[in-house]
């Protein structure tokens, strides 16, 4: 975390406070940090910008010295956002639609915080479940596999016919192969995991033994011969490694879900005008 020189955020944090309200309204019991003319930069002020650090960032402001330098910090931020107040800086279409847009970011995510987020529970059942029956929590192979490319048919024969005979792949693919992303290694494709690859490449590997050679494969007017370099299968997870994992997935679900019907209830309650005809204007 930079403390030398002055951060934009925090006087844009600073500013954004001040408008919708938030440092002149505390709790009486809220403890006073700071007076700066009619505003005050209270305890809560303090650890909410606290918090907005990353944790290490948190573990260094521990320090009493970089404290104090937090608070001249948001006290410099504070000058500048109520000067810019002052001079009607906020009274700008431009800055009062960025504010609300912030504003409504904020809220939206508090309040799905507060409200819907509680709601989201995820038992070990669903999770158990979820790990028994999602294919990306089972067995998984993953093929290493060799190409070489060329546009002619009787060319890709010819090839063909020569490793047949025992002549080296890698040689032929350095020789003749014009696939540019594999010549720097004659023919060598990443690593990839079965049932994610174009499907004609899948079904020419799918039987063959390590180092055994592909017919030959067209795809989009090229024609391919690969060879099965390793197979590798990687064992189930075991539960205990992915359960975090699969309640957070879950739980992100039932959020969003939760919050989609949030949203059908409230438009019930209120009269929604869109005039989308006025979108138009901005194409160019």
């Amino acid at each position: 975390m930079e403390m030398r020189g002055f951060s934009l955020t925090v006087v844009a944090a600073s500013l954004f406070l001040m408008i919708t309200g938030v440092t002149r309204a505390f709790a009486a019991d809220d403890e006073v940090l700071a007076k700066i003319g009619n505003e005050v930069i209270t305890r809560m002020d303090f650890e909410t910008r606290l918090k907005s650090f990353a944790r290490e960032g948190q573990r260094e402001l521990r320090d009493l010295e970089k404290k104090k330098q937090l608070l001249d910090r948001m006290i410099k931020a504070r000058l500048l956002a109520t000067e810019a107040e002052n001079k009607g800086l906020t009274e700008k279409p431009d800055v009062k639609a960025y504010l609300r847009m912030v504003r409504d970011d904020f809220i939206t995510q508090e309040y799905v915080r507060a409200y819907i987020e509680t709601k989201a529970g995820v038992s070990n059942d669903e999770a158990e479940t979820y790990y028994n029956t999602n294919p990306e929590f089972g067995e998984r192979e993953y093929l290493k596999v060799s190409q070489i490319v060329v546009e002619k048919e009787d060319e890709a024969k010819e090839i063909l016919g020569r490793l047949k005979k025992g002549e080296n792949f890698r040689k032929l693919a350095r020789e003749r192969s014009i696939d540019q992303a594999s010549k720097a290694a004659p023919g060598e494709l990443d690593w990839f995991e079965k049932g994610k690859q174009e499907k004609e490449i899948e079904d020419a590997v799918a039987k063959l033994e390590k180092e055994e050679i592909s017919d030959i494969v067209k795809i989009k007017e090229r024609y391919y011969i690969f060879r099965l370099d390793e197979r590798r299968i990687v064992a189930k997870p075991l539960y205990f490694n992915v359960k975090d994992e699969i309640v957070a997935r879950l739980k992100y679900k039932k959020i969003a879900e939760l919050v989609e019907k949030e949203i059908e209830e409230l438009k019930k309650k209120v009269n929604i005008e869109t005039f989308y005809e006025k979108l138009s204007s901005d194409e160019k």
